[in-house]
């Protein structure tokens, strides 16, 4: 996926981190100075890299690549607090996904009700998608997603309660109802893989004044796996593209390498903060876009009721890869998928121009 950088995003230290709340779940695999466990080797790492090489400020664990050393350099994440609660919303997804992702089947009215149950647990996954703000969008200093009207006024920025929380909400409720339970069974998968996507991102900014928000960062790609592997939304990444993954994976340690060099409370190197944090969205946006792409390939093969499975998650999780386009200025590009998949008929769905689509923009993370 081709490298195109980011514009380097303003200060918007808005909200509350997330591990402030719940019961915290223990060190998830990740290393902590305690006694870090070995690395994870899957079966794809080295991943094959297709031609692609890191920009010239990324970071490399260990290697001569212009950063000082710091602790990420053996290629472990070290936790800055012992236990991260983010890691619970996590695995409460991978629950979910027991339950609802079968897009074979229809799941039942009874397995909705337990899916929106653990979505709604107590400082669950709704707790923090209902607050979460995408901070590519920018707003007004001081805009307070939790006030009334401002999701409204600001549905990109808002994107938790203006956009993803409705999206669950409805398909968990309709499913209950026995309403297109594999339509809104998708709904659900992608809706959740969009939050965790930007929930990287704005606790990797967040981190900035609260240092154990980089556990979260780490947490909501990883799920609090060991190096080069994880749970929820790396899994995706790392089945479909090996080489997205390995990257988010130097991205999670850039962002902690970041973070040990600048260790202060408030931390002051914010050009350092953007060069880590911008390598790390890179690799979890291609990734989004390559699970995008896959599930595209999927709907293509799938006939019946299943289609509606696949045309639902497009729908939704084209809405997060378009607006990347456009922010690495691809507006063409978005409109194309945009207009791909945006049929009230699955079989209508144009999946070879939303490929190109996808093809035209994404090359390496």
């Amino acid at each position: 996926m081709r490298f195109v950088a980011s514009s380097i995003l303003a200060i918007a230290l808005l909200g509350c981190g997330d591990d402030g709340g719940g019961t915290p779940v223990a060190d998830g695999g990740g290393g902590t100075d305690a006694g870090p466990p070995e690395l994870c080797t899957p079966d794809t790492f080295p991943p094959d890299p297709g031609g692609c090489t890191p920009a010239a400020t990324d970071y490399t664990p260990g290697a001569d690549d212009g950063w000082d050393p710091c602790l990420s350099d053996d290629g472990r994440y070290h936790q800055v607090e012992p236990t991260i609660s983010s890691i619970a919303r996590v695995m409460a997804f991978e629950e979910i996904a027991a339950l609802l992702f079968t897009p074979d089947a229809d799941p039942s009215p009874d397995t909705f009700l337990m899916a929106r149950t653990i979505y709604q647990e107590d400082e669950g996954l709704d707790s923090r998608v209902v607050r979460r703000y995408d901070p590519h969008f920018e707003v007004p200093e001081g805009t307070d997603c939790t006030m009334d009207g401002v999701p409204e006024a600001n549905p990109g920025y808002c994107t938790g309660p203006a956009r993803l929380q409705p999206i669950l909400l409805d398909a968990l409720t309709a499913g209950f109802e026995g309403t297109d339970p594999r339509a809104n069974a998708g709904r659900v998968e992608a809706a959740l893989l969009w939050f965790f996507a930007i929930s990287t991102h704005k606790e990797s900014l967040t981190c900035t004044t609260k240092a154990k928000d980089c556990d979260s960062s780490y947490a909501y790609y990883s799920g609090g796996g060991a190096a080069r592997c994880g749970i929820g939304l790396a899994r995706y990444v790392a089945e479909v593209d090996p080489h997205a993954h390995d990257r988010a994976w130097d991205g999670i340690l850039a962002v902690r390498c970041w973070r040990d060099l600048d260790s202060a409370e408030v931390a002051s190197d914010l050009d350092m903060r953007d060069r880590a944090r911008d390598q790390y969205d890179r690799a979890v946006q291609d990734g989004l876009a390559a699970v995008l792409a896959d599930r595209l390939g999927r709907l293509r093969a799938a006939s019946g009721d299943a289609q509606r499975y696949w045309w639902a998650f497009a729908q939704v999780l084209a809405v997060p890869v378009g607006e990347e386009m456009e922010r690495r200025g691809s507006t063409t590009e978005a409109a194309a998928l945009e207009a791909a998949v945006d049929v009230t008929d699955p079989a209508e769905v144009d999946v070879d121009a939303a490929l190109a689509a996808i093809d035209a923009v994404y090359d390496c993370p």
